[in-house]
């Protein structure tokens, strides 16, 4: 309230000057319940801040927890990794005096070697048992270093069997024959 809307009333100057008065202790009584507004409104603000603290820290709990699952996968597989490289070389280990027929036939069998150790059905079997069991029955495997050579079959224009030059010569000196000196 003003001053200037009482005296357009025609209030005498006491009498505003009493209202004023009144007026006053009344907007100070007011005053007085909202004293503490901004000590309120800070502490709203400082709590606001807090939450929102929280509300990242979520985040970032859920964040950690992914990661914390990553590197568990990770040092799974590495595990994994590891142990299958741990088999393959003890395969590897194993089959190295072992003479296969082929390259082919060395990599399956030392595949399903592999393959067995790591299986939980042959756990506490040795890799020679594994070997054993798997080539049990199965011909053609490994070379047969007593089987006999296949023999030497001549070309088919009537010429000698491809050889040793040394040995042609001590054979055509058996027989008597001398080399004509154009062929070498």
């Amino acid at each position: 309230m003003k001053r200037d809307f009482l005296e357009g009333l025609g209030v005498p100057a006491e009498a505003i000057d009493k209202i004023m008065a009144e007026n006053g202790k009344d907007i100070e009584g007011a005053k007085a319940k909202f004293a503490d507004y901004d000590d309120i409104r800070k502490q709203l603000e400082a709590a606001n801040a807090t939450i929102e603290r929280f509300k990242d820290y979520d985040e970032v709990k859920a964040e950690v927890e992914k990661y914390k699952a990553e590197l568990r996968k990770s040092q799974e597989e590495s595990a994994a990794k590891i142990a299958a490289m741990e088999r393959s070389s003890k395969v590897n280990e194993f089959l190295a005096d072992k003479k296969f027929v082929n390259q082919i036939t060395r990599e399956h069998i030392s595949k399903q070697v592999a393959d067995a150790l790591a299986d939980g059905k042959h756990e506490g079997k040795s890799v020679k048992d594994i070997f054993d069991e798997i080539t049990k029955d199965k011909a053609d495997i490994l070379k047969d270093e007593n089987a006999p050579k296949p023999p030497t079959v001549p070309e088919m224009g009537g010429g000698k069997p491809k050889g040793d030059a040394d040995e042609d010569a001590r054979i055509d000196a058996i027989m008597g024959l001398t080399k004509p000196k154009d062929k070498e």
